[in-house]
């Protein structure tokens, strides 16, 4: 491969995400692909993908992350960009690059979201679908911020969370944490997003918001 990123720990002290939603998707990593792997299943999810993809710069290295099988990191890929797979499930990780195939343009990152790896300025765009949620309320502006650290000036984020209230651990042990617009967009401004676009809810309920890290004054 002929592209390069910068890659490092964040600190000594690394988080660890939820260790019961981690532990779920390790063990049924095979069950939630076969159920994730199709846009067909998720009606409005490949235009959205594709909306975030508008606002790259051409040949973008992008973190996909919480990239599951390879859904999203395949298709941003297949539009001529370098693609940063981040999974904190290794199952998943190994399937995602194992369906990417001959495809050159996606390397993988076995990595927490609570403890990104990556160096200040080094990434050309972020998407996060569905891969928020599984953090607990309080730990996710810290997460939204450390995006902001990453990307690049003019770099644009996708970020997609489940709209309600509270969160809950699922009777398969999985946690999820819900939001609404006006949480979602404060996160953003906090950490020092601008051009803030937020829609939905749709796909059963999923909001959808796009934002800008500003150019360097």
């Amino acid at each position: 491969m002929n592209w390069h990123f910068e890659c490092r720990r964040t600190d000594s002290t690394r988080c660890d995400m939820d260790r019961d939603t981690l532990s779920w998707y390790e063990t049924h990593s095979a069950r939630y692909i076969e159920r994730t792997d199709s846009f067909e299943l998720f009606n409005g999810l490949e235009q959205d993908l594709l909306m975030f993809a508008k606002f790259l710069r051409s040949d973008s290295i992008v973190v996909d992350l919480g990239s599951g099988g390879g859904r999203d990191a395949r298709l941003l890929a297949e539009l001529g960009h370098k693609v940063i797979a981040v999974d904190a499930s290794m199952a998943l990780l190994r399937r995602c690059l194992g369906a990417a195939g001959p495809m050159r343009r996606i390397r993988g990152v076995n990595a927490d979201l609570l403890a990104l790896p990556f160096t200040h300025g080094s990434i050309g765009g972020l998407w996060a679908c569905g891969s928020l949620l599984h953090l607990h309320r309080h730990e996710i502006p810290a997460v939204v911020r450390r995006c902001f650290e990453i990307l690049q000036p003019g770099a644009p984020i996708g970020l997609s969370m489940k709209e309600g209230h509270g969160s809950e651990r699922r009777g398969d042990g999985r946690f999820f944490t819900y939001t609404c617009t006006q949480e979602l967009q404060g996160w953003l401004l906090n950490a020092g997003f601008e051009r803030i676009l937020i829609s939905g809810p749709s796909r059963n309920d999923w909001l959808l918001a796009m934002a800008i890290k500003p150019q360097m004054p």
